[in-house]
């Protein structure tokens, strides 16, 4: 059989931080994979690189989530190089890719210098960093589910965490990692149970607002419209009803836009962008939400590419 190279980029300095998103990175804070402390990718997702500054060098990836879109989103790494040795390390970053080890594990860009354990003694000891090039000196940042270019019909699928806390109703729970610039139409919407909360508390909808809105924060403000979901105006929504999340639930269940937004009824933005949240739709605050609720979030548009928030 034949072996495959793993590439391992690492962002953060302290492997007590390397999991879900780097902290001041989103505006979820917890959950959230559009930054991740860390990621693995096999060699053969690798498209191209090329100098984004003269301090600066991006890898481009087929998404190691959103494989068979229209338009697929690249994941990208960012590297920080010397300056004036930009060609150099993308040579030997090459070298590390077409590289065959013989555990299949190549470590491109490991800023880790301080370790993390259970055991107090192994913990907070000093360890080096590590890269393939010696021009390379830090990973600048990991960004999954970065769009490509290019207008024209575009759809996206993203499973979002719903952290374990108190939520008051219609408040912010989740959040998808890319927006839509201004001028899309959109066709269709829906949201899938992808794992269910271990109690009996939890359900949302699909909001969208011209900005980002923080987590908790209430996104059926002035610029909130419900996309899916029990609220939109006269049961557009397939089924009329919220997303049940809780253990109670039922894995794979559905809501779709229904009649709200179809191929022959879009809604079209104009000059507002499209930031998708999940909006927690009863009081999950008297009693906390509790395990690893998922829920999937598809939407398709006509219009200019996601881009990566």
């Amino acid at each position: 059989m034949e072996k495959t190279n793993f590439l391992y980029f690492r962002q953060v300095t302290d492997m007590a931080n390397d999991g879900g998103l780097i902290p001041g990175v989103g505006t979820i804070a917890a959950g959230d994979t559009s930054e991740p402390g860390s990621i693995l990718i096999p060699a053969s997702s690798f498209r191209y690189m090329n100098p984004t500054s003269d301090t600066a060098i991006t890898l481009y990836f087929d998404s190691v989530r959103n494989e068979g879109q229209f338009r697929p989103q690249h994941d990208q790494v960012t590297l920080t190089v010397t300056q004036g040795k930009t060609q150099e390390a993308m040579a030997d970053i090459m070298t590390a890719i077409n590289s065959n080890p013989t555990d299949g594990f190549t470590v491109m860009a490991d800023d880790c210098v301080t370790t993390d354990s259970a055991t107090s003694a192994l913990a907070d000891l000093t360890r080096s960093s590590k890269y393939c090039s010696g021009h390379l000196s830090a990973v600048t940042s990991i960004k999954t589910h970065c769009s490509t270019n290019g207008y024209g019909p575009h759809e996206y699928y993203e499973v979002v965490d719903i952290a374990a806390r108190n939520h008051a109703d219609n408040d912010v729970i989740g959040a998808l990692s890319v927006y839509i610039p201004a001028q899309a139409i959109l066709t269709y919407a829906s949201i899938s149970l992808v794992e269910v909360a271990s109690n009996d508390i939890g359900s949302c909808s699909l909001f969208a607002n011209t900005a980002a809105v923080a987590y908790d924060g209430a996104a059926s403000g002035s610029s909130g419209v419900e996309l899916v979901g029990a609220d939109t105006a006269s049961d557009k929504s397939l089924p009329d009803s919220d997303l049940d999340i809780s253990s109670n639930a039922t894995v794979g269940i559905s809501v779709t836009s229904g009649t709200l937004i179809a191929d022959s009824i879009p809604v079209q933005r104009t000059t507002s962008a499209t930031y998708l949240h999940l909006v927690a739709k009863e009081d999950m605050a008297t009693t906390d939400i509790t395990g690893t609720a998922k829920v999937g979030v598809y939407v398709k548009w006509v219009g200019p590419a996601a881009v990566a928030i």
